[in-house]
């Protein structure tokens, strides 16, 4: 068969569409084991089917025989192919579809913002100005540190070359540092209360 369907394909190219035609019946049931393989929608069998036989005519067309592959292989990898990228395709829903009982509220209505809302804006800011009242609190050198590691990113290694100290020297200055402005916060929330 193989060997025939070699001759089908060479004759197929060169326009004759008998070869074609046969060619086509004679895959038709890989085309179908394809279709139950890899994309099984018995609803959709005769749209499947068609397009089975336009992968198989491309395949005619696109099919070189001097690559020495062997045309059938071809054929079944293209079908393959074709009806598993047939999974990934999503099909698009829009966020104004209407849901619940009385199909009062859209999908956007049940989303959550990631924009802050006016409290959270209010509340970023007084967190904002605590951290700056307790940053004021440290000395100098602890505030370079805590500002360096991490408004700065940088590493403790790199501000101890920074500060020209020894990397022990930077680690216990952050220690110190945030022990101390933990005190100053919580003294504040204390004071709150």
């Amino acid at each position: 068969m193989l060997i025939d369907l070699e001759k089908l394909v060479i004759q197929a190219q060169l326009g004759d569409i008998l070869a074609k035609e046969e060619i086509l019946n004679k895959l038709q049931g890989l085309i179908i084991s394809s279709i139950q393989r890899h994309y099984n929608r018995p609803a959709e069998y005769e749209d499947l089917i068609q397009e089975g036989n336009l992968i198989v005519l491309e395949c005619i067309d696109n099919y070189d025989i001097n690559r020495g592959a062997n045309f059938l292989g071809y054929v079944k990898a293209m079908l393959k192919y074709n009806y598993l990228s047939k999974h990934r395709i999503k099909v698009p829903s829009s966020l104004n579809v209407k849901v619940g009982e009385d199909e009062d509220m859209e999908i956007l209505d049940l989303l959550e913002s990631n924009m802050p809302g006016p409290l959270d804006k209010i509340l970023l800011k007084e967190r904002q100005v605590e951290l700056e009242q307790a940053l004021a609190g440290l000395t100098e050198r602890q505030r370079q540190v805590i500002r360096a590691f991490y408004f700065e990113g940088l590493t403790i290694d790199e501000i101890a070359n920074r500060l020209n100290v020894s990397y022990r020297t930077v680690v216990n200055t952050k220690a110190n540092a945030l022990k101390k402005m933990r005190n100053i916060l919580l003294s504040k929330c204390t004071n709150k209360t």
